[in-house]
């Protein structure tokens, strides 16, 4: 039985999958919406943190690590990629990492003008978007 047992170990392929993120970001602002409102605010240096996303990938799969490691399933579209939960819990849309690498070309004063990605949550009946770079 030993012997079957090292036999089938030896050649069974063995498959290490390494981690690589994809994607971080840190949020600055947040939006709360329900059906009897919607609440904008600007987050602090601590709430940033907290709520900051990452994204990686695990052999073939993508993964919300922020978010519970929750499978996304990524679709390009011209310089967006959007990461979409396949529990429906929401998405993830960024600018491709060749457009991410042009926006760090630009002046700084350009930069924080504009964010490079946004986070949208599913909660309830409403929703938490979340605007960063």
């Amino acid at each position: 039985m030993r012997k079957i047992i090292l036999f089938v170990l030896m050649y069974l392929p063995i498959v290490v999958y390494s981690t690589e993120v994809v994607f971080e970001g840190i949020p600055l602002k947040k939006i709360e919406t329900n059906e009897n409102s919607s609440n904008t605010s600007l987050l602090t240096k601590s709430q940033s943190s907290e709520y900051r996303v990452t994204i990686i990938k695990e052999g073939e799969n993508y993964y919300w690590a922020s978010r519970g490691n929750v499978q996304l399933v990524p679709i390009q579209s011209g310089f967006y990629i959007t990461f979409l939960a396949v529990t429906g819990a929401g998405y993830v849309r960024t600018l491709t990492p060749e457009a991410r690498n042009l926006f760090k070309q630009m002046p700084k004063e350009e930069q924080e003008k504009q964010f490079l990605y946004f986070e949208h949550l599913v909660n309830q009946m409403g929703s938490i978007t979340y605007y960063g770079r």
